[in-house]
């Protein structure tokens, strides 16, 4: 038996989810455009530059080849009004500091130019949710005790760690983790299109020690990076199945995981795995007076219900959203452990004596931290 819900994603700060390719100022040009109040914004224009090209005569091809191999080419000094015919999509401008010629812009996943949340992004998330809400203090005492501590520091193999995880939503019984997972039955599709996708500048604000905050730069300047983002109010669909088969289960060994798939739990995890997640980061903006990022949390924070949970996905997600750091954080301030720490060091590397995360990746423009939406079940 499958069961089939429509849900909504409604985006409360910029998703980033990288296609790994990345564009610089040779293909794209600034430009303005009128939205449906007549208001002017700031737009970029990707460029189709072979089409655009091709539209050249010889001598204008000559001048453009000539020009593409200068240092610092920006198409738009060869032409700054080149004709929507030309062009591939656009973006929103949302940055402060526009990208220089030698700054990229990445890009986010699409399909035909279109932007979407694949539904392996949103179902890595929600997995995640769930392992936080399956996972208690047992199991965490569990893990813990295979750390093994050696003169270079503390270590957790790889096959333990995942043997852990895999235990949590897989049966013992059978040597591939994957073809045995209640998860196989849980189905998320890809989102709908993004109706706005917009151009952020980004920026790492770093917590200091002792409590205060500086921004992440080299050589005494800021590191910014520029991402293509699926920009706050975009409300978008995509589609969440659960098959049933009580033989496949007993077959699999994993009929006494079924509940994790229930959709009361899935809402009830994710609302509580934001719920904590939140209160953290309130935690971490506070001790460390980010003012931006406390007033974002503690607004959002207000929204996170359990019918309409909130979730990060997404670039910037980090540790705790990608781990169980979060759970082990809080086994660690019940019982005044230092686990977290160690285990953050085995998958991460570098130890800072004073947080972890160290420090989140922000937009310029309204202060924004990466990644939060909120979904409804129909």
């Amino acid at each position: 038996m499958a069961n089939n819900y429509e849900c909504n994603l409604k985006v409360l700060s910029p998703v980033y989810i990288g296609s790994g390719n990345e564009y610089g100022a040779s293909e794209y040009v600034s430009a303005k455009a009128k939205n449906k109040k007549g208001e002017l914004l700031k737009i970029f224009k990707r460029i189709d530059v072979s089409k655009y090209y091709l539209s050249l005569n010889d001598d204008e091809k000559d001048e453009f080849i000539n020009d593409l191999s200068t240092p610092n080419f920006k198409l738009a000094d060869f032409n700054s009004k080149i004709p929507n015919k030309y062009r591939s999509y656009f973006t929103y401008n949302n940055c402060k500091n526009n990208p220089g010629p030698n700054q990229n812009i990445s890009e986010i996943i699409k399909t035909f130019n279109k932007a979407y949340v694949p539904g392996s992004s949103i179902k890595g998330a929600i997995k995640t949710a769930i392992l936080y809400n399956s996972v208690d203090f047992e199991d965490i005492k569990r893990v813990l005790g295979k750390i093994k501590h050696n003169p270079r520091g503390y270590f957790l193999g790889r096959r333990e760690y995942n043997d852990f995880i895999n235990s949590q939503f897989s049966s013992d019984n059978f040597r591939n983790a994957a073809q045995s997972s209640i998860m196989k039955f849980l189905n998320i599709s890809d989102s709908s299109d993004a109706r706005k996708v917009s151009v952020y500048d980004i920026f790492s604000v770093m917590a200091t020690n002792p409590s205060g905050n500086q921004t992440y730069a080299r050589n005494g300047r800021t590191v910014i990076s520029y991402l293509e983002t699926i920009d706050r109010g975009n409300n978008l669909k995509f589609n969440l199945s659960t098959n049933f088969d009580k033989n496949i289960y007993r077959t699999l060994r994993v009929n006494d995981k079924e509940y994790l798939i229930d959709l009361d739990y899935i809402k009830e995890s994710i609302y509580k795995f934001s719920k904590a997640y939140i209160n953290h980061e309130l935690e971490f903006a506070e001790e460390n007076s980010i003012s931006y990022l406390e007033k974002f949390y503690k607004k959002r924070e207000k929204l996170n219900t359990p019918d309409r949970p909130m979730l990060k996905i997404g670039g910037g997600s980090g540790f705790l959203a990608t781990t169980i750091g979060l759970k082990i954080k809080e086994h660690d301030d019940y019982n005044f452990d230092d686990y977290f720490e160690k285990v953050r060091n085995i998958t991460r590397g570098k130890s800072y004596d004073y947080c972890f995360p160290k420090s989140r990746k922000v937009t310029f423009k309204g202060g924004y931290p990466l990644g939060w939406v909120q979904i409804s079940f129909n």
